[in-house]
């Protein structure tokens, strides 16, 4: 059986398929593919519903799935994952940002990691990265500089570990925590 000629009719359905579906109307479409915004299949103001891949650069909305890019940028929510160069998520992220950089603007719920993290307020989960920092953060922080504002409740551990919102030991070596 010749695997070449049963391949191809599905690669030929997804070629001209899905940006069929990525232009169909209303605020969202299951796929943006980007090489840089706005080379991109979906506008700028529009959400994603399952897939996005951009090859340099790539701006939504909203994106619930999986982004792939070199750098990707939310001007809402994230729920999901993102695996990026640069992963920006101006709102809450909900899932993973597993980059270089991983910045959530708004509240996250989950996982973050990568060479620098950064979290807003009202987050909750890990943060795994060399330097990690948060405005209000309740969880786990892993990394060699781990810096948060106002902490909850949690655990930093790295070489040097900054909670602002603590009365005594703001700055620790090794290990910090509040409960």
């Amino acid at each position: 059986m010749n695997t070449r000629r049963n391949v191809l009719p599905i690669v030929l359905l997804v070629i001209f398929l899905v940006p069929g579906l990525a232009l169909a109307e209303g605020s969202s479409g299951p796929v943006n593919l980007s090489l840089f915004a706005p080379i991109q299949i979906l506008d700028e103001s529009k959400s994603v519903d399952a897939f996005r891949f951009s090859l340099i650069y790539g701006v939504n909305h909203d994106l619930t799935g999986v982004d792939i890019s070199l750098v990707g940028i939310n001007k809402g929510d994230l729920l999901g994952i993102q695996w990026a160069g640069v992963g920006i998520v101006d709102g809450d992220v909900t899932g993973a940002q597993l980059n270089f950089v991983s910045i959530a603007g708004g509240n996250m719920q989950g996982l973050q990691a990568g060479i620098l993290t950064s979290a807003g307020l009202g987050s909750t989960g890990m943060q795994w990265g060399l330097i990690n920092t948060a405005s209000d953060f309740s969880g786990f922080q892993l990394g060699l500089f781990n810096i948060v504002d106002n902490m909850r409740s949690g655990l930093q551990i790295g070489l040097i570990n900054v909670i602002k919102n603590k009365d005594k030991l703001k700055i620790f070596p090794f290990v910090n925590w509040k409960f």
